[in-house]
């Protein structure tokens, strides 16, 4: 599989080209291109067929994060996340019952539109890669089909608590959660060991199940709440670390994950640091006038979902607008891991891909 996907990125790469010009067409455009996709494609007449079943709503969510999604491609040329990003699309709506048949008809509504609003040397380059996408419509079968679930490695000692705590999660177990982490942690340390390889693990297990069909967004929601409270509540016992340089934790605007960021918030407490932990979707103007207040030496910024890169950048440029401010910019999260290096393009200092490699980094300027 991995040389059938570096294939696929060398010819994506190759032969996929769209000027800045254009990138900047199809943004101004998307608004309207995602109603005009919608409008055609809920008007079908074989669309509950493709659809599965599912309403309509699934279908407009799948649209809004395309278009959104491939402005990012667009922007900052990430054709090789396209690649490695629509198996998991694929996968993840086929085992929610879409019909494999459903991508292309798709598709084809989106070069429909660009065609509609955007200029024609634009529309040609961007269209460009909607026809390679279709053209490649059965290897993204054969890839989503071939591609298996992510999963941490761990020894069995933590499989057998980290099963142990899904279970609890799965169940819509609060209480036995919050137990279960209570009798594990009597330290800092083990803080970071139930961080690491217990709800990470977890999470990724419960997406997993998402993806599979195998739960509900309801279920999936559940469990990311119920560690959430967990993690709110394990502090409670233990004696608060001498504070010192502040930090801010925040995810991008427009992110609704915010465990990640959770979890360097966490980490950085441990450390010593004074936390500022906003959670998700934060608006930029509000982070840049408590970065004025509090005058933190690190910001951290998680992206989890690939179409808020852009939103990412727009931050950092906002906050880079701070001239008086020397502050440090860590970036992290699943999209970021996807393709680490795109941290220098959007303005960060680092990259970190993880809440202990996050740590190491703000050490550096802790004093």
């Amino acid at each position: 599989m991995k040389e059938k996907v570096d294939d696929l990125i060398r010819e994506a790469k190759e032969t996929l080209v769209v000027s800045p010009n254009s990138a900047r067409h199809y943004e101004e455009k998307k608004d309207f291109m995602l109603e005009f996709v919608n409008q055609e494609m809920s008007k079908r007449p074989d669309i509950i067929k493709l659809l599965g079943g599912n309403p309509l709503q699934m279908m407009h969510d799948n649209h809004r994060n395309h278009v959104n999604f491939m402005v990012n491609v667009f922007k900052y040329s990430l054709f090789e996340m396209l690649v490695k990003i629509v198996p998991w699309v694929y996968k993840s709506y086929h085992n929610h019952d879409f019909s494999y048949d459903y991508f292309p008809v798709e598709l084809n509504t989106w070069k429909k539109a660009v065609k509609k609003f955007l200029p024609n040397i634009s529309a040609s380059e961007i269209n460009r890669t909607y026809d390679w996408l279709i053209d490649k419509h059965d290897v993204m079968i054969e890839l989503s089909k071939e591609q298996s679930h992510f999963v941490i490695p761990l020894e069995r000692k933590w499989q057998e608590k980290k099963g142990k705590f899904l279970s609890y999660l799965l169940e819509g177990n609060s209480e036995a959660a919050l137990k279960f982490a209570k009798k594990l942690i009597k330290s800092y340390e083990d803080i970071e060991y139930f961080h690491l390889k217990i709800v990470q693990p977890s999470l990724y297990d419960v997406g997993n199940l998402w993806e599979a069909g195998k739960i509900s967004v309801a279920e999936e929601h559940l469990a990311t709440a119920i560690v959430g409270r967990v993690m709110a509540n394990i502090y409670k016992d233990f004696p608060k670390n001498k504070k010192t340089a502040k930090a801010i934790v925040t995810s991008a605007p427009n992110e609704l994950h915010e465990l990640g960021g959770r979890i360097v918030a966490d980490f950085l407490e441990i450390d010593g640091w004074d936390v500022y932990y906003l959670g998700a979707n934060v608006p930029e103007q509000e982070l840049v006038r408590l970065i004025k207040k509090t005058k933190p030496k690190i910001l951290a910024i998680s992206v989890t979902m690939p179409f808020n890169i852009e939103k990412a950048e727009i931050l950092i440029s906002s906050v880079r607008e701070l001239k008086d401010f020397n502050l440090k910019i860590i970036i992290g999260g699943i999209a970021f891991n996807i393709i680490p290096e795109i941290y220098k393009t959007i303005g960060a200092d680092f990259y970190a891909p993880d809440a202990k490699k996050a740590v190491e980094i703000a050490k550096q300027f802790k004093n």
